[in-house]
């Protein structure tokens, strides 16, 4: 009997213990990280995470980030884009697609829910309105690409992770849409027919539909800059030796998100030690969100 109850106080303490060096070992910077619902573009409720650093507030608005996950997946998937983005100082908004999550029904309504997440991601009066991101993985990049077709105006740049402009659910790419994007697309992806007409991914770069979106007459060269910022026209291609779904916990593919953000919108890094909390609205932060 003694050598039991030794055995479950002991447990115990490496719980409470383990508790302990996870709380202290945070490196968020003290951001809140908000449950959200909001009101889609047809009174539908949709769903997010919302993560806010110490550094926004309307007096100094931040960046903005909007990133979506893929199909099947929820908001939650999102967290190593949102927390790396959120640490170097953006307001990330993680919405869950339309049929995802906590959104309503059905699935792929409404663009998704794209074009009502980059609306409400410009409403909040602590995010920079001239500095907006948008990312997706997989159909999730379709999700940012119907927000940026219906409102071409409202973003600066781009990330797609494992995904593609043009059929079967978004515009065809130019080489002047969308703006300043980069595509991350993995060596071992596993839908590169669907999304750029090529058997293997790692022959991305030799696909005609790429190159309608780059603007070449040919092959696609990796971590080569094409187009212009200042325009709105610039391409990057990123290829790592990764699946598609690693694409989520990758810290090479999260990485180049971030340094594509980076570069276009010249946002200073914030990192800093600090506890992440996950609660419920705060009052002071709840006075600033659309209900």
């Amino acid at each position: 009997m003694r050598r039991r109850w030794s055995l479950a106080i002991a447990g115990v303490i490496l719980i409470l213990a383990g508790g302990v060096l996870a709380y202290l070992t945070q490196t968020s910077g003290g951001i809140r990280i908000v449950d959200w619902r909001f009101a889609g573009s047809t009174g539908d409720t949709m769903s997010a995470l919302l993560y806010v650093p110490p550094n926004a507030t309307p007096d100094t608005p931040a960046p903005g980030i909007l990133a979506v996950h893929g199909y099947i997946n929820s908001r939650e998937t999102q967290d190593g884009f949102a927390i790396e983005f959120a640490r170097r100082g953006y307001v990330v908004l993680a919405i869950d697609q339309t049929g995802h999550g906590y959104s309503d029904p059905p699935a792929f309504a409404n663009d998704f829910g794209g074009p009502a997440g980059l609306a409400v991601l410009r409403s909040l009066p602590f995010v920079d309105k001239n500095n907006i991101g948008l990312e997706g993985h997989s159909m999730g990049g379709w999700t940012v690409l119907a927000a940026a077709n219906a409102a071409p105006d409202d973003y600066k740049s781009m990330v797609l992770e494992g995904s593609s402009t043009g059929e079967p659910f978004a515009a065809d790419g130019t080489p002047g849409w969308p703006r300043n994007v980069a595509l991350v697309f993995a060596q071992y992806e596993e839908f590169s027919s669907l999304m750029w007409g090529v058997e293997r991914a790692r022959d991305v770069t030799q696909s005609p539909k790429l190159w309608a979106l780059f603007g070449t007459q040919g092959p696609v060269e990796p971590g080569k800059l094409y187009g212009d910022i200042a325009q709105g026209t610039a391409r990057v291609l990123y290829t790592p030796a990764i699946t598609h779904p690693a694409e989520h916990i990758s810290h090479e593919a999260i990485g180049y998100g971030l340094d594509w953000c980076r570069a276009v919108r010249r946002a200073r890094p914030r990192i800093k030690s600090g506890s992440v909390r996950r609660s419920a609205r705060s009052s002071r932060l709840s006075a600033l969100l659309p209900s």
